[in-house]
């Protein structure tokens, strides 16, 4: 038997994009022990081809850190860059997730028979330049409360401002900044869809099959973290993708450039295809580019 120390420090979906290239590791040798170090342990505890999970900060110093930032841009799915450095070719790109069916069942006894979208405005403080604007999002959560329950996540302390404390109408729950790392993966499992940028929660509904609709705009391509079960809204100007961390200097045109109108019409879209496919855990066929303007 062989073994395998990896590792990747850093959020979610980073974490997440790496378990297609463990699990194509244990394929090709099950006998493998694979042992994988990460500041997220809660999310690969329990999938049956890691081992062992232990914190970054254990990692020996022969472990493979698994990147796809040698290259930016990079090309391609980001779940196969990162199996680049397993040696692994990666077709299947959906990722694994732990999922605690307990609090799946909570969520879903707590919020009612629905349909229910889990929404996620920001991405993260590192990336600012994914941040569809927040008149947009208030206005799109108020359209969308009106015909179903939306459920809010994310870390409340990133959406202070003039405008975030608007409420919207209709059925609307705010979780921000009220759940742990498994709590968050739950109430997207739970929820009937998901609405949100690049980030991780978006990789988690992925894992669990749910439909989702990103505000991609054009921080980064749409391969790099296109899935079965997405919706994909990008805008691509002359300087996308761009991956800048900076302040953009052309006012965010890729994401203005997407209406609110565009975004409720994909959701409906994407509620209607998991409908049409059965419902709770259909995978949809396949994912969808939608026009920046809807």
């Amino acid at each position: 038997m062989r073994a395998l120390a990896a590792v990747r420090a850093g959020g979610i979906g980073d974490v997440l994009l790496c378990t297609p290239g463990l699990r194509a590791v244990k394929r090709r040798d099950p006998s493998c022990r694979i042992t994988f170090h990460t500041d997220c342990p809660e999310l690969l505890r329990g999938l049956p081809y890691i081992d062992e999970v232990r914190p970054t900060g254990e990692a020996p110093a022969a472990a493979v850190f698994l990147a796809y930032e040698d290259t930016i841009p990079p090309r391609g799915h980001l779940a196969r860059r990162m199996a680049e450095g397993l040696s692994v070719a990666v077709r299947d790109v959906v990722p694994d997730c732990a999922i605690r069916a307990d609090l799946v069942a909570r969520y879903r006894a707590a919020w009612g028979a629905g349909p229910n979208l889990v929404v996620q405005r920001r991405a993260s403080r590192h990336t600012p330049n994914k941040d569809w604007p927040m008149a947009r999002w208030n206005a799109l959560l108020d359209r969308l409360s009106r015909r179903w329950q939306v459920i809010e996540i994310g870390q409340a302390s990133m959406d202070a401002g003039p405008e975030a404390g608007v409420a919207p109408g209709g059925r609307y729950r705010d979780l921000r900044g009220r759940t742990g790392i498994g709590e968050l993966v739950a109430a997207v499992a739970a929820a009937d869809g998901f609405v949100g940028p690049v980030s991780g929660p978006a990789h988690i509904a992925a894992a669990a099959r749910r439909p989702a609709v990103v505000i991609l705009g054009g921080y980064e391509a749409a391969e790099n973290t296109a899935y079965p079960t997405q919706h994909t809204l990008a805008a691509t100007p002359p300087c996308s993708p761009c991956w800048l961390r900076t302040q953009c200097p052309h006012g965010l045109a890729c994401l203005t450039a997407i209406s609110v109108e565009a975004v409720a019409a994909a959701v409906e879209r994407a509620l209607a295809g998991a409908a049409a496919r059965g419902g709770d855990r259909t995978v949809l066929a396949e994912w969808t580019t939608a026009e920046a303007a809807g």
